[in-house]
Order: C-alpha cells, then structure tokens, then sequence
C-alpha cells in the first residue's frame, strides 16, 4: 500500500463517496442501463460492482471488530454473476442499493474501534492486510469507477487530488510492473518532479511522458482522453491492472 497516511485515506473515502453520489444523481433510468466504458459493462454493472464492494469491505471490518473469520465474498464463483443479475435491476433499484451499501461502509468505517484498525484480515485475493488497508481498498473503487460511470463528475483524473493520483500510480506500478510479460518502463510525469519505475532497472526502461494524471488512466487501463494521448505517443503494451 503507498504510504500517505491512513487519516488521508480515509478522507479520500468520504470525498470518494460524493462524487459517487453526485455522478448517480442526475442519470436518467435509461443512462443507467447505458455501457460504460469497460468492455460488456454497462453503468448498471459498475454500480452494482460498486455495491457488492461496499458490502465485502463491511465484511472485513465485521472482521476486525469481532474477531470472526468474514470473508469479502461468501461465495468469490458467483460473484460475478451476482453483478450480471443486479445490473438487470430497474435504475431506481440499482442506484438505491449502490448509495444503501455505500452508506453502511461509511458507518462500519466510522464505528471501527481503533484498536481493531490493526487487526489481520484477508482480502479476496487471498492477501493478509491489516484492516487499516480497507479505507484504501475502497478509495480506489470509488475514485477509479467514478470515472468508468463517464459521466461530467469527475471526468477524467486530471479531477483527483495530486496526492491521490501519485499513490494510484505507485500502487499501480507495483501491481502492474509485478506481473508477467510487463516491459520495463520508467514514467515521467511533466508536472511532478519525480518518476514512477515498472518491472526493471531504470538504465533499461523505456521512457512514457505526459502528465501525472494522464499517466495513471494510462496505467489504469482507462479508455479516458487522457490515457488515449498517452496510448497514442507510445507503442508500449501493458498488462491488465486488476
């Protein structure tokens, strides 16, 4: 996990949660039911994934307060299909239970003991991680899928905080530089005054410019204007993030 504080993380979840809220606010039932921009999901889908997330991540924090092995997901091999038939809901439905689900995350959240945020809990890849992590795990989703909703809020992740765009990409780099077949690279941001390394020594990485923002939609794997500018200057062909 990037290091930036776990009182940052836990307010990039509030802010997170209302800019979920204010891209759901104005979507028609009909726009709900529209395809986002990831490949066979339409908004209905990224809610509802949105909603389950919220729900596996109270789970752990159920963890941690009580000490009883929760897992995320009861059953990981229907999770999927769990989104495919909530995603068929009416709208109404659906954006109910996306902002219900979101609401009982941030109430588990602000009613954790603090002595429970060190707790040992299991993510659902199998990974152990204090529950300190969960404010994070969920920062992620929010901010990431609030731009897969496409919708004017927040647009692209030239809209996120600078803080939060450099511990996507450190986050990112890891993940993604980790896995097989990534080449080496070296990202070099034209507004930060530092760079991001993937998967090799830098004396052998391939350099990918453009700002800091741009960069990590790239990295993402967004289909964002952003990330097509970075996409476009380079022939570099990265791994699937997550």
């Amino acid at each position: 996990m990037p290091e930036f504080g776990f009182a940052r993380s836990l307010a990039w979840v509030r802010d997170g949660s209302a800019l979920l809220r204010g891209a759901v606010v104005g979507l028609s039932a009909q726009a709900v039911h529209t395809p986002s921009p990831l490949p066979g999901w339409t908004r209905a889908h990224v809610l509802t994934h949105l909603a389950r997330n919220a729900d596996a991540l109270a789970n752990l924090l159920t963890w941690a307060r009580t000490g009883v092995e929760t897992p995320m997901y009861p059953d990981p091999a229907v999770r999927l299909d769990d989104i495919e038939r909530g995603a068929r809901r009416p709208a109404t439905d659906v954006v109910k239970d996306v902002l219900s689900a979101d609401d009982r995350l941030l109430n588990a959240l602000d009613a954790l003991p603090a002595a429970a945020w060190q707790a040992t809990v299991r993510s659902a890849l199998g990974r152990t991680i204090p529950a300190s992590e969960v404010p994070w795990m969920r920062t992620r989703e929010l901010w990431v899928h609030a731009v897969d909703l496409a919708t004017d809020a927040p647009g692209d992740f030239d809209a996120f905080p600078p803080d939060l765009v450099d511990a996507l990409l450190t986050d990112a780099c890891a993940t993604v530089g980790g896995k097989e077949g990534c080449p080496v690279l070296v990202l070099r941001p034209a507004d930060r005054d530092r760079s991001w390394l993937l998967s090799g020594p830098e004396q052998l990485a391939e350099e990918v410019r453009g700002p800091a923002a741009a960069l990590c939609a790239w990295l993402l794997g967004r289909d964002t204007a952003s990330a097509r500018k970075v996409s476009s200057s380079t022939s570099v062909s990265l791994p699937k993030w997550l």
